[in-house]
């Protein structure tokens, strides 16, 4: 078996949000895009920053929907495979290579997501994420913030084989209990035996809710709510829910 190391960019960021589309992304997007709105009370022509955009399926589906939008990402691969999707449909969206712990705005913004990409710094990273959210937002603007849910996540098994484009992934979790981290290592096998790995793990915060709040106060945030899934009617968060989705404004 030939063994072959990438890094960050060409492993995650290219791989698993260009070249791999599961077939439920689009159907998820629209769920994830109609929950924010309800959520937040959203209307056409309101400006939304995008934090950890990614390849923007969210930023543009957003736009879609009548929303000015701005996104934000650390790679190059997929903030140009972003504005090149949004070219194409001709859609209010700009998105920008950056670091979401260091991009500045000022009061620009009616409300700012994160998804899924919240908890991926020390807890002095985290807290420069909603610092950059709460500069960039209005007065009385909202964010919207979805992390995992640690009493749910920590009972994850230790591996998932999913098949994938021309192959197969191995994912394996380790949990560090005492820090209130989970450590998550990709294994891409080809289906010509080629494993191909990336060069760092992807280790992510676990936060529970009083201490997302104790960091969303320092920030100068005020929290309102938390959820517990996508769905609409909202579903109110507990130890149970799939998803922790942290609601609450700049004052």
């Amino acid at each position: 078996m030939r063994e072959i190391t990438k890094g960050w960019q060409d492993f995650w960021a290219e791989f698993f949000r260009i070249r791999y589309q599961h077939p439920d992304r689009p159907a998820i997007t629209k769920e994830v895009v109609s929950h924010i709105i309800h959520t937040l009370n959203l209307r056409r022509g309101n400006r939304i920053l995008d934090l950890a955009c990614g390849e923007g399926s969210k930023t543009l589906e957003l736009a879609r929907r009548g929303m000015n939008v701005v996104g934000v990402d650390i790679a190059k691969v997929l903030v140009d495979y972003g504005n090149e999707s949004a070219q194409k449909e001709n859609l209010p969206v700009k998105l920008i290579e950056g670091d979401m712990r260091d991009v500045r705005f000022n009061d620009q913004f009616d409300a700012c997501i994160v998804i899924s990409s919240f908890g991926l710094f020390d807890d002095s990273g985290n807290l420069k994420v909603l610092q950059t959210v709460e500069k960039a937002l209005k007065h009385n603007g909202k964010f919207y913030i979805d992390l995992l849910n640690p009493f749910t996540r920590i009972k994850e098994r230790e591996e998932r084989w999913e098949e994938v484009e021309d192959g197969y992934l191995l994912m394996k979790y380790n949990h560090n209990l005492l820090k209130g981290e989970m450590r998550i290592t990709y294994l891409y096998i080809t289906k010509e035996g080629n494993l191909i790995k990336s060069k760092y793990d992807e280790l992510v915060r676990l936060y529970t809710l009083p201490e997302v709040i104790k960091l969303i106060e320092t920030a100068k945030l005020v929290f309102k709510s938390a959820y517990g899934s996508f769905r609409v009617p909202l579903e109110e968060y507990s130890i149970t829910s799939d998803r922790m989705i942290v609601v609450g404004e700049k004052p």
